[in-house]
């Protein structure tokens, strides 16, 4: 007789939203078909043993730079989709910029889906971009595969022009109108256009920060916040980094307004100092902040009120992020001198560097050793965090972020016993370059499995492909 499943996971701690449990998982043609304490043993089916180790649902980075097409030596959908694949991730949203063409309309869109077909080894969904020119084109975008659109109030590069206040309206009005959901980069463009040029004459760290201070942050919010609750548009703030943001998001939602909130692991775990001593392989915007916002970020993650992490994964190459020498003095380093200094034709300048981090591959074990294991964060919030929230808010949820009957067979089978430090040999992006080079990790992906195949496991990503995800 045939076997009833082509997978099963056995004796894994299965995690969901209401607790744990130790069972096992049969599969049968890309979905899970059934959870059970104990399922009989077959013949033919591929078994995979989860012993002590967590069964997660596969997270789902729902903000991810994967510059494919344009950018292929800073990362394609092959490299970025390899390194999600090995941090647990079995669902990327793609983000609009950072590729060539930006996706800002139909024909760009179509440009990417295509690089997906060709090159992705897990599920990816599409944002498409809100600039100064495009709201006529919203609708066409969505109806082409958008799950929502990204708009920026400060600048963003020449082929990704922001939303002035009056074009970011219009977008709102007709977001609303359709039903759309808009992710917005908050920061102040006049002043952090005019901290920019002073910060490019002094070319320092603190200059930089100064650019980007937290009131640039908090200006850009207040004004987004106002602009949706007169639209009624469904709003997403992006990558917030400080605890009166999100307490501004909180107020604005038990009023009506329809917000959410995102962080990110580089705003949890890394400071100011960091920033300091590490250089530009930790530049990014909106950049890291002060030691007591990020205890006041962890406060509002225990809380609820932040809704999810997604790692704003943004890829470089050596050259552009201007490393001299990886993971010396960081705050959660064990080791230093990871690799070797590079090339360096901007002489080393932080204010020339690339501003962006690398971390769809550590996204999971960064928060798992950071919140779960330092600071006593449940389990089943993180799977919250990244899976079940972020597949609800873009519209992907049962499908994906929960480990049901009848759902597709995404997971991740997690080690937490396993303590190690990452190295630039662990690294399947292109460049091996991250703040977290270094950090001792406590838990580690083992597997991954998506629609019931493996595509990762034992430090390689499978040679497998992902499909495209409509709302």
């Amino acid at each position: 007789m045939p076997n009833e499943f082509d997978m099963t996971v056995r004796n894994g701690l299965l995690v969901t939203p209401s607790g744990v449990v130790r069972a096992d998982v049969g599969i049968r043609e890309g979905t899970i078909a059934t959870i059970a304490a104990s399922l009989p043993e077959g013949r033919e089916e591929e078994v995979v043993e989860a012993e002590g180790c967590y069964v997660l649902p596969g997270v789902v980075d729902a903000h991810v730079h994967f510059n494919d097409p344009g950018f292929p030596e800073r990362e394609d959908m092959a490299s970025g989709t390899a390194a999600a694949a090995a941090g647990g991730v079995t669902t990327v949203i793609d983000m609009p910029l950072s590729g060539r063409p930006a996706a800002i309309s139909v024909e760009a869109l179509e440009l990417k889906k295509e690089a997906g077909k060709l090159r992705a080894k897990v599920d990816y969904a599409l944002w498409g971009g809100l600039v100064d020119d495009n709201v006529d084109e919203m609708e066409a975008m969505s109806q082409a595969g958008a799950i929502a659109f990204k708009a920026f109030t400060c600048f963003a590069g020449d082929d990704f022009p922001y939303a002035t206040s009056e074009v970011l309206y219009k977008g709102m009005k007709e977001a609303a109108r359709l039903g759309l959901l808009i992710g917005v980069h908050c920061e102040d463009q006049a002043l952090t256009a005019w901290g920019e040029i002073e910060a490019r004459k002094k070319g320092t760290t603190r200059s930089f920060l100064d650019a980007h201070s937290p009131l640039t942050e908090v200006l850009a919010v207040n004004a987004v916040l106002e602009m949706a609750r007169t639209t009624g548009a469904r709003v997403h703030i992006c990558h917030a980094t400080l605890p009166e943001v999100v307490d501004a998001v909180t107020r604005a939602h038990t009023e009506g307004v329809r917000v959410t909130v995102e962080t990110c692991p580089h705003y949890l775990l890394f400071t100011e100092e960091d920033l300091e001593k590490m250089g530009p392989v930790l530049k990014c915007t909106p950049p890291v902040r002060s030691p007591e916002a990020v205890e006041g970020m962890w406060k509002r993650v225990f809380d609820g009120a932040v809704e999810l992490v997604g790692s704003d994964h943004s890829p470089s190459t050596m050259s552009q992020k201007n490393v001299i020498i990886q993971a010396q003095g960081g705050a959660h380093s064990a080791e230093s001198d990871l690799i070797d200094p590079p090339e360096t034709p901007n002489g080393g300048n932080f204010m020339s560097a690339w501003g962006g981090v690398q971390g769809v591959q550590t996204l999971l074990p960064a928060l798992f050793t950071e919140g779960v294991k330092k600071r006593g964060l449940p389990i089943e919030q993180l799977v919250c965090l990244l899976s079940r929230n972020p597949a609800r808010l873009f519209g992907l949820y049962p499908r994906k972020g929960s480990l049901r009957v009848g759902n597709d067979a995404d997971m991740a089978i997690f080690d937490p016993r396993e303590r190690w430090i990452l190295r630039p040999k662990d690294l399947l992006h292109k460049n091996p370059h991250s703040p977290y080079l270094g950090f001792s990790f406590q838990g580690r992906v083992k597997t991954t499995i998506s629609h019931g195949k493996i595509v990762y496991a034992d430090g390689r990503a499978r040679d497998t492909r992902g499909v495209l995800l409509l709302k």
